[in-house]
């Protein structure tokens, strides 16, 4: 493959498998929080799956790092260190949004009608892991997802 070609030239490749990007702008977040905004903020399907998430200034310092350190090789999950549920996720926003979080779920059925295929992504979710990462020297700016709300939404 071209990958082992590369490694033949002595070229370092990294691959960062981006989790949910959270960004005042745009994205994931937006998406998220346009409906808890207007009184309507319910959890997705049985609420209970993981939801791996990076702060956008993370993402970019952590794209700058495996630029500049040579010691960063190979495959990292670029997500912060804490793991969040979808239904702890919705609630934190509710809560900085100061609004209810009274909504029933959001049924499963009910999100694959709607988002056909790209429902396994909200439905299913995954807990990763950012230690690898952390292990390379990289610190986060916004390990918490409270702290990366805080300064997104207010």
């Amino acid at each position: 493959s071209s990958s082992n070609g590369l490694k033949d030239l002595n070229i370092r490749i990294v691959h960062l498998r981006i989790g949910i990007v959270l960004a005042k702008k745009g994205g994931a977040l937006e998406k998220m929080a346009k409906p808890i905004a207007l009184g309507l903020g319910s959890a997705l399907g049985n609420g209970k799956q993981y939801m791996p998430w990076i702060h956008i200034d993370d993402l970019c310092k952590m794209f700058s790092d495996a630029i500049e350190n040579t010691k960063i090789e190979g495959p990292y999950n670029a997500v912060a260190p804490e793991s969040v549920t979808n239904e702890n996720l919705t609630k934190q926003i509710a809560e900085i949004l100061k609004k209810t979080f009274w909504l029933p779920n959001v049924p499963a059925f009910i999100l694959k009608l709607f988002l056909g295929e790209k429902s396994t992504l909200v439905l299913y979710g995954s807990r990763v892991s950012s230690s690898k990462i952390i292990s390379t020297g990289f610190r986060f700016k916004y390990s918490t997802l409270r702290e990366a709300l805080d300064n997104l939404l207010l």
